[in-house]
């Protein structure tokens, strides 16, 4: 099994490469799910939920959330191992984000690192 910081440090990339050009790529998320494929102990269930989650919000709000973070929900869903890690994934996700749209009043923000964040927040606790 691949150590979790390797993992983490892609995923970083990901972060990163978002907040410069607004863009998760799709090679960049594949590197991530084959670098998660030796991992066994992750459930679809959360990953399928976590997706459909920002599936909806994305028809909802009429595709303001780019297509690379609901990508990236499947991958952050993937990391999750309960209904409750995945509920403070998610309010951590999006208070923060929140937040930062708030203060830094942006025409788009980078959402990748706040997702980033808010799963391995909720793996942590």
């Amino acid at each position: 099994m691949l150590p979790d910081y390797i993992i983490l440090t892609w995923l970083a990339w990901i972060a990163v490469y978002d907040i410069k050009h607004y863009l998760i790529r799709n090679i960049d998320l594949l590197v991530v799910l084959l670098l998660l494929t030796p991992n066994i102990k992750f459930s679809y269930k959360y990953a399928l939920l976590n997706i459909s989650i920002y599936l909806t919000i994305n028809l909802l709000v009429k595709g303001k959330i780019g297509a690379g973070d609901v990508k990236l929900s499947f991958i952050c869903g993937l990391l999750i191992s309960s209904y409750f890690q995945l509920f403070n994934a998610l309010s951590v996700t999006w208070i923060i984000g929140g937040f930062y749209a708030i203060f830094f009043r942006q025409s788009a923000v980078a959402f990748a690192p706040f997702m980033i964040f808010g799963t391995y927040l909720a793996r942590i606790f």
